[in-house]
C-alpha cells in the first residue's frame, strides 16, 4: 500500500509539474496575424502581378478613345511618259494629309468600354488579395495548431514516460504485469512518432507561409500566438446581401456586363458612317509659254454600310448574346456564392457548438474521469491500464479541441473571402 501511494505521488507530480521543453518553447518571437496579412498584401508576387495587369488595362483607356493616326501622302499626278513636269498643265507634285473621324459617340463608347474592362480587372486584385489573406490565415492557424499539438504531445510523452517507470517499478516488485510495461512503452513510441510528423508538418507550413509573404527561403518564422475562441454573431441573410455588394468576383462580372453593354451600344453605332477628311497641295512647274498656279484639293469621304445584314446586324446580335452570356454567368456565380455562405455559416455554427461541448462537457468530464481513475488506483480499485486509458482519452480530446478551433478559424477566413470583406474579426 505504501508503494502504491509513492507511485501515485510520482504520477501526480508528472501531471502537474512536467515542464514543456519542446522547441515550441524555444523563445521564438510571436507572430502577429494582422502584421503577416499586411506583409502579404504588400509583397505577395501574385498580388503584385495582378496590380501590373491592372496598370496594363488602365493604359488602354486613353488609347481606345483616341483618333486614328492621320495619314500623310506624297506623289506625282499626271506625269507624261516623257517624264517632263512642264509639258502638261495637270502635272504636279502633290502632298496630302487625311484624317478619319468616327461617327459621333463611337470614341466615347470605346473609351467607356475600355474603362469598364479596366475596372473589372481592378476587382481581380481584390479577389486575389482575398484569396491570399485566406491562405495566410489558414496557414497561420494550422501552424498554431501544430505548436499546440506539439506542446500537448510532448507533455503527454513526459507523462507516459513516468507511467512507464511506474509500470516498471510495479513489475519489479511483483505488483504489476509485463503487459503494462510494454503498453506504456508502445504509447511513448507513438508519441515520439507523432512528434516527428508534427516537426515535418511544421517545416512545410513555415515554408508555405514564407512563400506567401515572399520572403527568402532561409528567413526565420516565429511562433504563432495561441488562438482564442471568439463566438461570432452570424446572420446568413445579411451576409448574403453584403456579399452581393462586396464580393470582388461579382463586382468584376458586373463591370464586364457594363463593358458589354457599351460594346452593344457601339455595335449599334456601326450602322452610321465614319468620315474621312483629306486635304492636298499640288505644286506645278511653269510651262514654256505660261505660268502655272499651284493647286489645292479638299475631299470628304464616308463609308456606306450597305452590307449591314451580314455585318452590322450580326455585330449587334453578337454583342447582345455576349451580354446575355455574362448575365447568366453572373447569376450562376451569385447563386454559388449564396450557397457557399449558407454552407460555411452552417459549418461555423456546428463547430461553435462542438467547441462549447468540448470546453464545457467533454474535456472537463475527461479530467473527472482521470481524477476518478487516480482515486480508484490509490485504493487498489483500478489497475494501471485504467489510468493509462484515462490519460490517453484526455490527450485525444485536447487535440480534437484545438483541431476544431483551427477548423473554426479557417472556416471564418473562407467566409470572409466569399463575402469579400474582413468584418468578422
Amino acid at each position: 500500500m505504501v508503494l502504491r501511494v509513492i507511485i501515485l505521488v510520482i504520477f501526480l507530480f508528472s501531471i502537474l509539474f512536467v515542464p514543456l521543453n519542446s522547441s515550441a518553447q524555444s523563445g521564438k518571437p510571436l507572430l502577429n496575424l494582422e502584421e503577416l496579412i499586411e506583409e502579404a498584401l504588400q509583397n505577395n508576387p501574385e498580388i503584385l502581378a495582378q496590380k501590373k495587369r491592372w496598370e496594363v488595362f488602365k493604359e488602354k483607356v486613353p488609347q481606345a478613345s483616341a483618333l486614328e493616326d492621320p495619314m500623310f501622302g506624297f506623289g506625282i499626278i499626271s506625269l507624261p511618259t516623257n517624264l517632263s513636269f512642264r509639258d502638261e498643265d495637270m502635272t504636279m507634285k502633290e502632298i496630302s494629309l487625311s484624317q478619319k473621324f468616327p461617327f459621333y459617340g463611337k470614341r466615347r463608347l470605346m473609351g467607356e468600354m475600355a474603362q469598364k474592362e479596366a475596372e473589372a480587372v481592378f476587382t481581380e486584385i481584390q479577389e486575389k488579395a482575398n484569396r491570399i489573406v485566406k491562405e495566410v490565415k489558414a496557414t497561420y492557424y494550422e501552424l498554431s495548431y501544430n505548436y499546440r499539438s506539439t506542446e500537448i504531445t510532448e507533455r503527454n510523452k513526459e507523462i507516459l514516460e513516468n507511467f512507464a517507470k511506474i509500470a516498471e517499478t510495479q513489475y519489479a516488485v511483483g505488483m504489476g504485469i509485463q503487459q503494462d510495461v510494454l503498453k506504456a512503452h508502445v504509447e511513448v513510441s507513438k508519441m515520439v512518432d507523432e512528434l516527428i510528423m508534427l516537426g515535418q508538418r511544421r517545416r512545410a507550413l513555415e515554408a508555405k507561409l514564407i512563400a506567401l509573404l515572399n520572403r527568402s527561403p532561409e528567413s526565420p518564422i516565429g511562433k504563432p500566438e495561441e488562438v482564442a475562441y471568439k463566438k461570432l454573431p452570424l446572420n446568413t441573410g445579411e451576409l448574403q446581401k453584403t456579399a452581393i455588394e462586396t464580393n470582388p468576383t461579382l463586382k468584376g462580372m458586373k463591370k464586364m456586363i457594363e463593358a458589354k453593354e457599351k460594346a452593344y451600344a457601339l455595335a449599334k453605332r456601326e450602322y452610321y458612317p465614319d468620315v474621312t477628311a483629306r486635304f492636298a497641295y499640288g505644286q506645278r512647274d511653269n510651262g514654256p509659254e505660261m505660268k502655272r498656279r499651284d493647286m489645292l484639293t479638299g475631299m470628304v469621304e464616308i463609308n456606306i454600310p450597305i452590307f449591314y445584314k451580314s455585318k452590322q446586324d450580326r455585330k449587334v446580335a453578337e454583342a447582345k448574346a455576349d451580354i446575355q452570356a455574362i448575365e447568366a454567368q453572373y447569376q450562376a456565380m451569385r447563386n454559388e456564392i449564396q450557397f457557399m455562405i449558407t454552407d460555411m455559416a452552417t459549418m461555423i455554427q456546428r463547430v461553435e457548438r462542438q467547441l462549447e461541448l468540448y470546453k464545457t462537457g467533454i474535456i472537463p468530464q475527461a479530467n473527472l474521469q482521470l481524477s476518478s481513475a487516480m482515486s480508484a488506483y490509490r485504493v487498489n480499485k483500478a489497475d494501471f491500464m485504467t489510468l493509462l486509458d484515462s490519460r490517453m482519452t484526455l490527450y485525444k480530446y485536447e487535440l480534437e479541441y484545438h483541431l476544431a478551433l483551427t477548423e473554426y478559424e479557417k472556416n471564418v477566413a473562407s467566409l470572409e473571402a466569399a463575402i469579400g470583406k474582413r468584418f468578422l474579426q
